[in-house]
């Protein structure tokens, strides 16, 4: 089908609308304390699972390769038991701003995601990997939506990502290709457009701390941001994340253990941080800025905004529990607004 829609367009011919209906969705876990969020994304013909962390911020598809000798907790990708496998043998190799990194080589290969296929990805295969990722549980990091948009698989070229508090069967949301569940959020979407299209980059117009009873604190913070799965937390640069926590009571950068604030924060400070995007604050509760306790420190817990050497903010994880996006490509934008939780118990 991909084929006969790429051979229409190639001469500008109208795509019968029946084949561009493709509507997929991937329901997603969370690892550890929201560390990160993973699907399980087919490799190879027939597909191999993986527990994969989809990662807007990242280009890259890779996985552990057979001959990966530090990778004893990660699933490793076997291409003799794939049909569709070809081999390239470039030398591969990634780096991320928390220092963990892995290398290896290059295959094609397709990707799946249910009913959702993907012919001749390029995968980098880890023969070699940080500590970091040799203690993570998720086998890999795959970013291939690019190539789904360009083989005109979806219904629309979109993908909106949806990301809640895990209940007892794990579900923690979901990656919804090609469509918009209007159910997952509060109101209307507010789209902004992408001032770097490949980073998913756009306009922070400011941030405030909002107490109940008290009023609103702004935060002198503005500047490009990219909203990115892959990402944990709010890092911003050294000085935005000192301003940050200069309207936090109490909170310190330690020299060991980086920003940390007391862990009854939420409740000297009830209320939550807004992040003005197109003119619209999105919030997140000030009770999911404060992360897991600090062992060997009774009664601080870490800050779920840190600091770290970027020309840019990154909107993380945080972000993204709370408010509902969509990642839209052919428009070149994102659409944003206050996600819909569920009152579910873990």
């Amino acid at each position: 089908m991909a084929a006969r829609i790429r051979t229409l367009e190639k001469h500008s011919l109208n795509v019968p609308g029946k084949w561009l209906q493709a509507v997929e969705k991937l329901e997603i876990k969370e690892y550890g304390y929201g560390i990160e969020y993973y699907g399980e994304v087919g490799i190879g013909s027939p597909p191999q699972k993986f527990k994969l962390d989809l990662d807007t911020g990242s280009g890259d598809v890779w996985l552990a390769g057979e001959e990966c000798e530090v990778c004893s907790r990660h699933k490793k990708f076997n291409p003799r038991k794939s049909s569709t496998h070809k081999a390239e043998g470039r030398k591969w190799g990634i780096s991320y701003g928390d220092g963990s990194f892995a290398t290896g080589y290059t295959i094609r290969d397709t990707v799946s995601i249910g009913n959702l296929t993907v012919p001749n990805q390029v995968i980098g295969l880890a023969t070699s990997e940080s500590r970091a990722y040799q203690q993570d549980t998720v086998d890999g990091v795959t970013t291939f939506l690019d190539n789904i948009n360009k083989n005109s698989l979806l219904k629309e070229p979109i993908f909106s990502v949806y990301i809640t508090e895990k209940d007892r069967n794990d579900y923690a949301g979901e990656y919804l290709f090609g469509d918009i569940d209007k159910s997952k959020f509060e109101g209307d979407l507010t789209w902004v457009p992408l001032s770097t299209p490949k980073f998913w980059e756009i306009a922070l117009d400011g941030v405030s701390l909002n107490v109940e009873g008290v009023g609103r604190e702004q935060i002198e913070i503005s500047g490009p941001a990219i909203l990115d799965t892959g990402t944990t937390l709010i890092v911003m640069n050294e000085r935005q994340a000192t301003e940050f926590h200069s309207a936090i009571p109490s909170a310190e950068n330690s020299d060991i253990y980086g920003w940390i604030m007391p862990c009854n924060t939420d409740q000297l400070l009830p209320g939550n941080v807004s992040f003005t995007i197109g003119g619209v604050d999105f919030s997140v509760p000030v009770k999911d800025i404060i992360r897991e306790p600090v062992k060997g420190l009774d009664g601080w817990c870490f800050s779920a905004v840190t600091s770290g050497a970027s020309n840019f903010i990154i909107l993380g994880d945080v972000f993204l529990r709370s408010n509902y996006i969509v990642f839209d490509r052919g428009n070149a934008r994102v659409g944003i607004a206050p996600s819909k939780h569920r009152n579910t118990p873990h």
